[in-house]
């Protein structure tokens, strides 16, 4: 992560407790981080900042962080992460829309209903989730559909990319994050699928976005993987910019990566991955 796009760890609460959450590491904490430390953080280095971790909408500091960031850092990029289900709770989209939020990042498990329930650990969320993805679009505000690649869903993503282009029509882009095998999906085969068993539905949701005319990066997996459309990965052109970006501490080459013509400026495989599936790996 550079010092341009930096991630506000702003509670370890959350409504939702799905199956690849890092909710295991965040409940380490002894105490929330002080608010004068993040203040510190954000006028010395963080032009880009993304409102993360637990549920935002369930920090009390919330809306202090906000202001204090449009007082002080008028021209950042501000990138709100939520799961969505809190949105149009209190009138809180009519809060945020006031800090001028620049995208709104909702992060969407599956279109199914059940599937949706299986990953969040939580029902009735994805009705709540959808009203308020479809009130960000209504008032012509930026949304990312974020979908966490997992063993539950991999197989719809296709499917998902349909329904997204039916209901969720003129948001501003698709992101597909594959699982990090870390925290609840740790060392988890249950949570984290094979690149190559999801290979086939990835491209086929990517050809669907190219057809519909959806924008759409792709994250945490190897550039191979996307064949023609490796340039949809997010870190495609932060490696030809730079090399020595902080997150390639978080990945390895394979045996499989020497004769790769985007070896240099791919991702790899990431450790966490490896320490799952090594043995599958030629």
């Amino acid at each position: 992560m550079s010092k341009l796009d930096h991630l506000v760890p702003i509670n370890n609460v959350c409504n939702q407790k799905c199956v690849f959450c890092s909710a295991e590491y965040r409940m380490q904490w002894n105490k929330p981080i002080p608010l004068k430390n993040i203040f510190k953080d954000i006028l010395e280095k963080w032009d880009y900042i993304q409102i993360s971790w637990g549920e935002p909408l369930l920090s009390p500091d919330l809306f202090k962080i906000l202001f204090f960031i449009r007082k002080h850092k008028k021209k950042c990029f501000i990138e709100f992460q939520t799961n969505g289900v809190f949105l149009l709770k209190n009138n809180n989209l009519d809060k945020l829309q006031k800090f001028n939020i620049d995208l709104y990042n909702v992060n969407y498990p599956c279109h199914i209903e059940e599937i949706n329930d299986e990953i969040a650990w939580v029902k009735w969320s994805q009705t709540l989730r959808e009203l308020a993805m479809k009130e960000i679009i209504n008032r012509w505000l930026n949304l990312r559909i974020n979908i966490i690649i997992n063993k539950l869903n991999f197989i719809y993503l296709p499917e998902i990319v349909d329904y997204i282009n039916e209901n969720f029509a003129w948001l501003d882009r698709i992101q597909f994050s594959f699982t990090k095998a870390m925290w609840a999906a740790d060392k988890n085969d249950e949570v984290v699928p094979l690149y190559e068993e999801t290979e086939k539905f990835l491209i086929n949701a990517l050809e669907k976005c190219e057809k519909y005319n959806i924008k759409v990066d792709v994250d945490h997996i190897p550039m191979c993987f996307l064949w023609k459309y490796y340039e949809k990965h997010v870190d495609f052109n932060k490696m030809k910019m730079w090399e020595n970006w902080v997150f390639l501490t978080e990945k390895n080459y394979v045996n499989r990566c020497n004769n790769c013509d985007k070896k240099n400026y791919c991702t790899w495989y990431r450790k966490d991955y490896l320490e799952i599936y090594t043995e599958s790996i030629i």
